[in-house]
């Protein structure tokens, strides 16, 4: 399990730089395997970081981001329908609103229940972890802005010019 964990999650970290969400440094890939060495360090150096927790506490606090994302999910599916109703997206569910808050209602109060009997160990970990996330992103908007460190902006780039030209990206 740890190893497919850490395959995943090195070459997330890769896709991420080759479409310019992280610096270009996680692309980096060793010269004889072509393995993003970098991006399994960064891997590796999560999962160390979290080792401490018993696997309870780590299955917990998997499940509670991913109820947080979710709901993340279900609320910017519900803002957009509702401020943007004629936007042209790929999909379309064929329900007004009200329709689509109830259809979200019943698993969103799984997720907040996975949510709300979560311990304090793990809400500190999420706490932690939403906060670092937020940093971090701070920080690669920074480090982009200010040319800091050096970004693969090409498929960033045209993602941005498809949307201003009307394009569904």
């Amino acid at each position: 399990m740890f190893e497919a964990q850490m395959s995943s999650g090195a070459f997330q970290l890769l896709g991420m730089a080759d479409l310019g969400l992280l610096p270009a440094l996680f692309a980096r890939r060793a010269a004889r395997t072509g393995t993003p060495w970098v991006a399994i360090v960064a891997s590796t150096a999560v999962t160390i970081a979290v080792s401490f927790l018993g696997f309870d506490d780590v299955v917990a606090t998997a499940n509670f981001l991913y109820s947080l994302g979710t709901l993340l999910e279900f609320a910017s599916f519900l803002w957009l329908r509702a401020k943007q109703p004629e936007l042209k997206r790929p999909y379309r569910v064929p329900l007004p609103l009200p329709a689509l808050a109830a259809m979200c209602a019943v698993p969103s109060a799984f997720l907040a229940y996975v949510c709300v009997v979560a311990g304090w160990r793990v809400f500190a970990v999420a706490v932690g972890l939403t906060s670092l996330g937020v940093g971090w992103h701070g920080a690669m908007r920074v480090c982009r802005a200010k040319k800091l460190l050096r970004f693969n902006n090409a498929v960033v780039a045209a993602d941005y010019r498809e949307a201003d030209a009307g394009e569904t990206v």
